[in-house]
């Protein structure tokens, strides 16, 4: 297995830790780290566009 596909994000990885994290976070703060996830989803199909 190469390096980059043992650093794979599963969707349902990241919506358990978002359940987890939505404990522990406030409101203002669960917006936040949702954008920047909206974000780095933006900046990797650009990325995979470019290749």
């Amino acid at each position: 297995m190469s390096n980059e596909e043992n650093q794979e994000v599963r969707v349902s990885d990241g919506l358990a830790k978002m359940h987890e994290a939505a404990n522990l976070l406030t409101e203002e703060e669960i917006k936040q780290k949702a954008e920047e996830a909206k974000q780095a989803v933006e900046d990797a199909k650009r990325a995979r566009n470019h290749q």
